[in-house]
């Protein structure tokens, strides 16, 4: 097996692996979906 088609088949791995994962991110926290709403903080005068 030649270097060129190793460092191929390495790099459709990993583009494999990363396709994966930005799947698997995707559906468990979508990125275009809303912020949460910013915790309120009361000061209290003293």
């Amino acid at each position: 097996m030649s270097p060129a088609y190793r460092i191929g088949g390495f790099l459709a791995a990993m583009a494999v692996v990363f396709a994966l994962s930005f799947g698997v991110g995707r559906v468990v926290d979508p990125v275009d979906s809303p912020p949460p709403a910013p915790p309120t903080h009361q000061q209290h005068a003293e």
